[in-house]
């Protein structure tokens, strides 16, 4: 990246999840380096849960509220692009970067006549995340205007195509920090495990596409057989009453934990020895990454992006598949009674996960990023 280039980065909020870290990263990163760098949210400052570096200047834009009919909606997104417009000139950034769909539509537009082609990054897989006709409609008119087109796995390039027009497409898969031993089990206080019980783990948005009702039916089917394995779900989202029923519906109240959104979780799952990502679909997933640089034994759905291009299946964690939603959770309660009935396939399926932290090392996801941003 060019020694003065200004880099405005552009996302809806820093509250929390896989984007919104991978934003407060990248801004952090360039900020240490000693760039100019300006981070643009609709959301205001004040809905931050993310920490990012003191050098990186913060814009909140306080217009993230929901609309109440299409009419408001779209003077609400005409502001939207104004101010973004506004915010990204004033930065006088000279390389614009955005994440998440409905975003990278806002910023190309608002980057229009501004003699700025922003780089936008999808983040999820466009083949099963729908974001509403019209929202579709933008994407298809506004993605050839970007600069460049990054996505996370080649499946999702391929998906990408026709919607790029001649924009370029690039593949830059998701980075994972080096682990050390004093933060793989330190605690931080906001969630404490019981230390008696063996524990099973899983972090995300508590929402339909993460699966979660899958994760609680596969471990109800092996619950009764391994007594004293409980399971914590770390996160919030809307589908939380709705796994609370479940887990009723169950009778697993005292043993499955809903605590809630936690801003740095690792420590406190410490003691978790296997991680599940029971997603119905993903883009390319950070707390998979994670937990496997944090020596988890892992079991992951094998979704149509980002798990297959993680695990290696029996040697680093495993994947699972199913036909339909019960022949998942059968799959599930399978995976589980494997790996809670061997404390040495959980070691040796730890061990082998920790090597994710050189593959999908930190330098090298910026080296790719600074090779399309200079």
């Amino acid at each position: 990246m060019s020694e003065h280039s200004k880099i405005a980065i552009v996302i809806h909020s820093l509250s929390g999840g896989g984007s919104e870290h991978a934003a407060a990263m990248m801004a952090s990163h360039w900020a240490a380096e000693g760039r100019e760098v300006t981070l643009i949210t609709l959301d205001s400052v004040a809905g931050d849960s993310i920490a990012i570096h003191e050098n990186v200047r913060r814009v909140g834009l306080d217009l993230l509220s929901e609309s109440t009919n299409f009419l408001s909606a779209m003077i609400a997104n005409i502001r939207r692009v104004r101010a973004l417009r506004d915010a990204i000139v004033e930065s006088n950034a000279t390389r614009v970067i955005s994440l998440t769909d409905r975003m990278n539509v806002l910023t190309i537009l608002a980057c229009r006549r501004t003699g700025r082609k922003p780089i936008v990054a999808e983040r999820t897989d466009p083949r099963h995340h729908r974001i509403g006709c019209l929202w579709g409609i933008l994407r298809r008119l506004t993605y050839p205007n970007a600069g460049t087109i990054v996505v996370q796995t080649e499946s999702v390039r391929q998906a990408v195509v026709p919607l790029a027009g001649r924009c370029p497409i690039v593949v830059i898969p998701n980075a994972v920090s080096e682990v050390t031993d004093s933060e793989n089990h330190s605690p931080d206080g906001s969630l404490k495990l019981d230390a008696r019980q063996d524990w099973i783990c899983a972090v995300g948005r508590l929402s339909t596409e993460k699966g979660f009702d899958r994760l609680i039916a596969g471990f109800a089917g092996v619950a009764k057989d391994h007594p004293n394995w409980s399971l914590v779900i770390v996160g919030d989202g809307p589908s939380r009453r709705e796994l609370e029923l479940h887990i009723t519906g169950f009778g697993l109240a005292d043993r499955i934990l809903l605590p809630g959104w936690i801003e740095q979780p690792w420590p406190s799952l410490s003691n978790a020895e296997v991680f599940v990502l029971p997603s119905r679909y993903e883009g390319f997933p950070n707390a998979l990454l994670e937990a496997m640089a944090r020596g988890k034994a892992c079991i992951a759905t094998d979704c149509q992006s980002g798990p297959a291009e993680i695990i290696r299946s029996g040697e680093n964690g495993m994947l699972v598949d199913g036909g339909n939603s019960d022949e998942l959770e059968a799959e599930l309660g399978k995976a589980l009674e494997v790996l809670l009935s061997s404390a040495g396939l959980r070691e040796s399926l730890g061990q082998n996960a920790r090597k994710v932290q050189a593959e999908f090392g930190v330098e090298r996801h910026f080296r790719a990023w600074d090779a399309i941003a200079t």
